[in-house]
């Protein structure tokens, strides 16, 4: 059998925290087609020594005929440790990528939660390619 610690990423999550959920409704909510939906991804990565904080937030929200119809604002802050060696030494870019990739799942689920609890049914975002956003923003600046 395999050595486990060869399969291990030299980082490990200590803390997931869910520092900001917002959620708002109009009374009449169109579920159709012609709605405009946005859906927005924010991520900012700090360090300090070994120690990595992502703070993911996402804002979604659906117009329809230019009235805002419903709005989530959620906000989770990752805490990762690097542990022992790792091939990766950019802690940003991990944050960045890896971190955010980590924290969103639960994002999604609570607002999937929300949305059911909200009678909105079920609303499901789509995966995210965190290496896309973060190769966007990257040659942006």
């Amino acid at each position: 059998m395999e050595n486990i610690d060869k399969l291990e990423s030299g980082f490990k999550i200590k803390d997931l925290l869910l520092v900001e959920s917002s959620f708002y409704k109009t009374n009449d909510v169109t579920l159709k087609k012609e709605t405009d939906n946005n859906f927005n991804i924010n991520v900012e990565v700090s360090i300090k020594d070994k120690t990595i904080f992502v703070l993911e937030e996402v804002v979604v929200i659906q117009k329809f005929q230019d009235i805002e119809q419903f709005r989530f604002r959620v906000k989770m802050v990752g805490i990762f440790e690097c542990t022992g060696d790792s091939n990766i030494t950019d802690f940003n870019e991990f944050g960045r990528i890896n971190g955010s990739a980590i924290i969103f799942p639960y994002v999604r689920e609570h607002i999937t939660n929300i949305s059911l609890k909200a009678g909105l049914g079920a609303i499901i975002l789509p995966p995210v390619n965190f290496t896309k956003i973060s190769e966007v923003s990257t040659n942006k600046s």
